[in-house]
């Protein structure tokens, strides 16, 4: 039996843990980071005579529905709808005025924890900081708008955030009358839910210097490859690749593992370079089949993990055949969840490729 020995290996280049602002991201595509959000609230204006009634009097019901996107971790846009009725007062405070209202805003969203702090695909929790302007009716009245304010964001899950949020809109003064304030406002305090379309996550770009770093390991590795293959006498891996049947070819390699983050199915630049490698070599040797495997670490339930590893696997696989032209036919599937095959738990946040006939 003739044995053709081959090993790759991938490089896992940390980068520094830089704030957000400094840290540059791919471009994501038009569907991706889209959101829709509903809040439940309670407003109040602020208006000509207002301060001469109860609290409670002045406090309505307040809907609003928001649909935006973001374009990096830390900085998005949206349109906000909203709108109820508002109370008015006069004769210091013994008249009230219920008017019916509509607003439309868009707003620019500001990520802080995003921003100053490293970037976390996973954060549980960032302050959104919004500004905007818009227009309003009441009646027949229109007005501009200018609104601001501050949302309190909170994980639940991949697709879901819950998030309280407190904003003020600033109208013309003409809501109950003019004079006194010098112009009619709202504020208003909600929580809603918030939930995220296709891939909420953004992945890092490479610098120039990692990318000249990248380009040297893959020479050197290619390199390493035909070192490899050269130590084999010409004769026998023309027999390997022409004349020698399937069956009795037996490849073996390092097995080699593609890392992800905790609780991450997307492949970091630096991962790429072990799959770019191997599927190089699955396309100059066509009979050779791989089996990709995913794990999980002990973190989460076991359903959960055994999703996790699933995703992996599937991500990984998708690049081999997507992106480099690897048939799908010559690849083996398989998902472990959580598995205690490395010593270290945090090793099995990984998909492990093996070469196999």
């Amino acid at each position: 039996m003739i044995m053709l020995h081959i090993s790759t290996f991938a490089q896992y280049n940390q980068e520094k843990n830089l704030p957000g602002y400094k840290t540059s991201f791919e471009t994501n595509n038009f569907w991706d980071n889209w959101f829709v959000s509903l809040n439940l609230g309670a407003q109040t204006l602020y208006a000509e005579g207002s301060t001469d009634a109860k609290f409670g009097d002045r406090l309505t019901f307040m809907p609003a529905l928001s649909v935006g996107k973001w374009f990096t971790p830390w900085w998005g846009v949206r349109v906000q709808g909203l709108g109820g009725a508002l109370h008015g007062f006069q004769n210091n405070g013994k008249t009230m005025l219920h008017k019916h209202y509509g607003a439309v805003h868009g707003d620019f969203m500001f990520g802080l924890l995003n921003f100053f702090g490293q970037y976390k695909e996973n954060r549980c929790f960032d302050l959104v900081p919004f500004a905007g302007i818009g227009g309003a009716f009441i009646g027949s009245d229109q007005s501009f708008t200018i609104n601001a304010g501050i949302q309190a964001r909170f994980r639940l899950s991949q697709r879901f955030d819950l998030n309280l949020e407190y904003s003020g809109i600033i109208l013309d003064d003409d809501l109950v009358t003019r004079g006194g304030f010098p112009n009619d406002g709202i504020t208003g305090l909600s929580v809603g839910v918030t939930f995220r379309f296709k891939n909420r996550s953004f992945q890092k770009a490479v610098s120039q210097k990692q990318y000249a770093e990248l380009q040297d390991l893959t020479k050197a590795q290619q390199a390493q490859i035909k070192e490899l293959l050269s130590r084999t006498p010409d004769t026998i891996v023309k027999v390997v690749k022409q004349e020698v049947p399937t069956t009795n070819v037996e490849f073996k390699a390092l097995p080699t593992t593609i890392n992800f983050a905790f609780n991450s199915s997307k492949i970091d630049p630096t991962q790429e370079i072990g799959v770019y490698n191997l599927a190089q070599f699955m396309k100059a040797n066509p009979d050779v089949r791989i089996r990709i495997t995913g794990y999980a670490d002990k973190r989460g339930t076991q359903k959960a993990n055994m999703t996790i590893s699933e995703r992996r696997v599937n991500a990984v696989a998708d690049m081999f055949i997507n992106k480099y032209g690897i048939n799908k036919n010559r690849i083996v599937t398989d998902h472990k969840g959580v598995s205690s095959r490395y010593d270290k738990d945090e090793w099995n946040r990984c998909v492990l490729v093996e070469i196999i006939k």
